[in-house]
């Protein structure tokens, strides 16, 4: 009975006063309509397991793909899990060999019809800007299979040889539209440079724009079959050329073919069929199985496979826990500011709770009147703000398309993620008129009836002695995951969030002691910071309001600054400011994000780094002798040095390695074969990482020849003891663990180095293919290693030399029959290039016939501000609101005492002073604490991180009580804006809005 008056009083209310009314709904839909658009964007961009298949595999049945000559294992929903090693050797015995369509191997069930998807190849197409790079690959985008695997903007499929289609973000860089023509230089093996030195161009004609659904960004070049060279068409000339001087036979050389392919298949493919598949080497996604997913028990795979639950788990647990500290801090901050309001609300209506109390009603029917203001505002902030929610997803869905790049599925909503997300509306709005609702309850009759005031009384110590208690134990939390060993995410974000939580609590205490320094204060500051402190139920949640988002964005602003800071320190470039790099092949690949960088291999394991590297952009021979003069006639080099890399064009299991003895090997490596052993434990590559022995043989350095033009090109300095070894067919090295001791006779340092061959086992079961591709590598014995005088060089900052080993003598190369080709030229400069000349390099670099990345080193760039603004403005939108809400109640409360003031003579600018002081007082106060509490958690976080074994062990720190340094930066500007800007703005702001006259009103009573 009590609650359905309460409610019908509560309705009349807020109807009665519908701008305050409006603007607690708004407050409280705020969240709710962020939350139900966050969720229907969830739903509408993550794809149903169909939609993600159907992306896949488009109208067809299943996506087949050979995977290897032998039986294998997948998983249902198509991958194939295998160590770098096996990806490696899988992908060497592919060379020369034609993969058959999984129609023709006689694999899949009869009546099935497969449509080939081979592999994309690298082009150059002329842009308005000189020359552009892209990925193209021949698709036959009139079959209905394909439907679905791009989506279409305009235009047509290609229909004849020469026609294709681009991407948009292709058009646009391009300045093309469907019906122009663009000219392409294929960069592949079957392409030969000109007498020119040039490749041949190609017109083609676009004819449609298609973008691929999972990567709208990206530059995409679809070409009907036939259009693009297969590698071999221009192969066979050649190999028969450099068959004799091949280790491997003529046609290890060719291109095995399409190796995926589309399939549609009568009844589908069910997962006893792909079973079936597996056994003859492929795997396949399947549309049947994706709806129909076998057991685990069912899956072969699964009964010894197992993915990395741990760190996925941890991410699950990292992704909640900061996600919930969001979601609690969003709503605590709209506690804080809807609070006052409610509060406003009840001081305006003391009189009405007076008549109600002398009519009877007890605190209990006050307290439900204003807790039911609370309800019925929740709810209808709840509603609108879920229905507001899905306006709001729908109007943000091309937004967000456009930063995940990716086309969403069907627009969906989910009616029970929304109704929670408004019952998270009503509960905020009951939690924030509680405390309103207690306070109007305790309130006496008759000083209700007369207008009466009364201030807080006393020290809120109870309350104060609460948050210390709740402070001290997220200090625990926090505390334990900074030192604990090893990362724990959950109790850290805990710790900080409680940390807040208990200072929120302390804030009544804080505005409490503050009053004691008014009297260091002229008048109306005095009386604004009394009034504050007297009146702590009104200012108190103003401050906690503006602590919180204070707080949140100096964490991030510090935690941000540091990264930046930690960035600049730990910046260590293989190049040195002013040098430039002109990089080829494979290395201008890995620079430019398409594959792992020349050296580094699968898993980083050298023994594994070159299966494979053929298929790159470009395997070309370089005119190095060219490139120098064409980049010399554009930037001001002083000198230029070639840097090699082993050419593993084919199908090469073998390299030059460094020998080491086992005391100063790497403790985890296992007979020096390149297997590696790890540690037991969660952080078992963190401590492979943390052991110097490791460091350099996990680099991906390769041993290469060189002079002392390539020494000087990689140190940067002039070392002679270095030059002289080198120069009398010694080697150099840049890891003293690399030595292996010192020659008796001379006295000098000795290095060794041998030929790693990665063969199988004798006994291993392999198909003959897979043989026959290693027999010309693993015949006989291996060749013996070979020692020979080594210096150690440094770098002249210090820094490690990456991409490079060792350098040798040419003859220690030619003696293992190893062959290298030009990976980049180094560049030293007589000074910083400009952009215009780097601009100009770039353009020279572009018509040298190959895939060419040219990079200049500017030493450490540093991100935008445009973050720490956001942050600012952030921080300021909320304390300049709550400062208005505080004062705004303040006037209210304190009419009286501005109609004495006016009474005794006091100037009208006394009231436009008092509520500017009002106004500072709140932000600063509010500023203050927010930043102090905000600095705790991100000095936690920073700690939390250089304690943490991983993070130490990748700055090689090791051993018990040693941890990374952790480059702890404050944001002073930030600090200086949010605690001295923000309050003087807002003080401003209130003596600008002010009315100066006082309306003196007859006093009751």
């Amino acid at each position: 009975m009590i609650w359905k008056v309460a409610v019908r009083i509560a309705r009349r209310e807020a109807l009665r006063h519908k701008g305050r009314s409006a603007l607690v709904a708004a407050m409280l839909a705020l969240p709710v309509a962020g939350a139900s658009a966050a969720d229907t964007l969830y739903h509408t961009t993550k794809l149903t397991t169909v939609e993600q298949v159907r992306r896949d595999i488009g109208h067809a049945d299943a996506l087949v793909s050979f995977v290897a000559p032998a039986p294998i294992e997948q998983l249902p929903d198509g991958s194939v899990p295998t160590p770098p090693q096996a990806a490696g050797m899988l992908a060497g015995a592919l060379q020369g060999t034609q993969v058959a369509s999984p129609v023709d191997a006689g694999v899949l069930p009869p009546g099935s019809r497969v449509v080939p998807l081979p592999a994309a190849q690298e082009l150059r197409v002329s842009s308005p800007q000189g020359a552009y790079s892209v990925q193209g690959a021949e698709r036959d985008l009139g079959d209905p299979l394909l439907d679905g695997l791009y989506v279409k903007k305009a235009g047509r499929a290609p229909h004849a040889k020469g026609e294709v289609t681009l991407s948009t973000s292709l058009l646009s860089a391009l300045d093309k539209r469907v019906g122009d023509q663009v000219s392409a230089e294929f960069l592949s093996a079957g392409e030969h440079p000109g007498a020119d030195g040039r490749l041949p161009e190609h017109q083609l004609t676009i004819v449609g724009e298609y973008d691929d659904p999972a990567h709208l960004d990206a530059d995409r070049l679809l070409a009907y079959p036939g259009t693009l060279p297969a590698a071999q068409d221009g192969q066979d000339a050649q190999n028969s050329q450099d068959a004799q001087n091949s280790q491997a036979s003529p046609d290890a050389q060719g291109d095995p073919g399409p190796t995926q392919w589309l399939a549609q298949v009568p009844g589908g493919l069910s997962w006893a069929q792909v079973l079936k598949l597996n056994q003859s080497g492929y795997s396949a996604e399947s549309l049947l199985v994706a709806e129909n997913p076998p057991p685990d028990s069912a899956v072969p795979l699964m009964q010894h496979y197992q993915a990395a639950s741990v760190g996925s788990s941890r991410l699950t647990q990292a992704l909640v826990a900061v996600g919930a500290l969001g979601i609690v801090m969003a709503l605590l901050e709209v506690v804080l500011l809807a609070g006052p309001a409610f509060a406003v609300g009840a001081r305006k209506r003391r009189r009405d709770f007076g008549l109600m109390g002398a009519a009877g009603a007890d605190q209990r029917m006050v307290r439900a009147v204003v807790l039911a203001d609370g309800l019925v505002l929740g709810a209808v902030g709840g509603v609108v703000g879920a229905v507001a929610g899905i306006g709001l997803g729908r109007l943000a869905l091309p937004e967000a398309v456009t930063l995940t790049h990716r086309e969403p599925g069907a627009f969906r909503i989910a009616p029970g993620d929304l109704a929670g997300a408004a019952l998270i509306g009503v509960v905020t709005g009951l939690i924030a008129a509680l405390i309103p609702a207690v306070i109007t309850g305790r309130q006496h009759v008759l000083q209700a009836l007369t207008g009466g005031r009364r201030g807080a009384r006393g020290v809120p110590w109870k309350l104060a002695l609460l948050g210390v208690v709740i402070l001290a134990a997220g200090m625990a939390a926090t505390g334990y995951a900074v030192y604990k060993p090893g990362i724990h995410t959950v109790p850290l974000v805990a710790g900080i969030a409680v940390c807040e939580l208990g200072v929120v609590a302390c804030t009544p205490l804080l505005v409490a002691l503050t009053g004691k320094a008014g009297r260091l204060l002229p008048l109306t500051g005095r009386m604004a910071l009394r009034d504050s402190a007297r009146n702590r139920g009104r200012t108190a949640p103003a401050v906690a309001a503006i602590l919180a988002a204070v707080a949140g964005s100096t964490a991030v602003a510090t935690l941000l600054t540091t990264d930046d800071a930690r960035g600049r320190a730990q910046y260590h470039s293989t190049l040195r400011p002013g040098q430039v790099a002109l990089m080829f092949g494979p290395a201008a690949a890995q620079q430019a994000g398409m594959q792992p960088a020349f050296g580094m291999g699968y898993g980083g394991l050298s023994g594994y780094g070159g299966y494979g590297d053929s298929n790159g952009p470009n395997t070309a021979p370089v005119d190095t002798g060219k490139a120098i003069s064409a980049i010399s006639a554009t930037l001001p080099v002083r000198s230029a040095a070639v840097i090699p890399t082993q050419d593993f064009s084919g199908f090469v299991p073998q390299d030059i390695v460094i020998k080491r003895t086992v005391a100063n090997d790497c403790p985890f490596f296992n007979g020096g074969q390149g297997l590696v052993t790890l540690p037991s434990g969660g952080d078992s590559e963190s401590m492979i990482q943390a052991d110097p022995r490791c460091v350099a043989a996990f680099s991906g350095g390769q041993v290469v020849p060189g002079d002392a033009a390539t020494l000087r090109a990689l140190t940067g300095t002039v070392d002679p003891q270095a030059e002289k070894v080198l120069a009398a067919g010694g080697m150099v090295v840049f890891s003293p663990y690399d030595l292996t001791g010192t020659d008796p006779a001379t006295g000098t340092a000795t290095a060794t180095i041998a030929l790693q061959r990665s063969c199988p086992p004798s006994d291993a079961q392999l198909p003959d293919v897979v043989r026959q591709q290693f027999a010309p590598f693993c015949s006989g014995p291996p060749p013996a290693p070979l020692t020979l005088p080594a210096a150690v060089a440094k770098t002249k900052d210090g820094s490690a030399v990456n991409g490079v080993r060792a350098l040798i003598p040419q003859s220690a190369a030619t003696r293992y029959g190893v062959k290298y080709q030009p990976s980049m030229i180094l560049f030293d400069t007589t000074r910083m290039p400009t952009k215009a000349e780097e601009e100009r390099a770039n353009a020279a670099a572009e018509t040298l016939g190959t895939t060419a990345l040219l990079k200049v080193e500017r030493g450490y760039q540093g991100g935008d501000d445009t973050t720490m603004l956001a942050l600012a403005a952030v921080a300021a939108f909320v304390t300049l609101g709550a400062a208005a809400i505080s004062t705004g109640l303040a006037i209210t409360d304190g009419q009286a005492d501005l109609e004495t003031l006016a009474a005794v003579g006091a100037r009208p600018r006394v009231r436009r002073t008092l509520a500017g002081s009002q106004a500072t007082i709140t932000a600063a106060m509010g500023a203050v604490l927010g930043s102090a509490t905000g600095l705790v958690p991100a000095v936690a976080v920073v700690e939390a991180r250089s304690h943490s074994f991983v993070q130490s062990a990748l700055e090689g720190r090791s051993g018990p009580g040693v941890h990374a340094q952790s480059y702890l930066a404050i944001p002073w500007w930030f600090l200086l804006g949010t605690i001295v800007i923000v309050p003087m703005l807002a003080g401003i702001g209130a003596v600008l809005v002010t009315r100066s006259k006082v309306e003196i009103r007859r006093r009751r009573g």
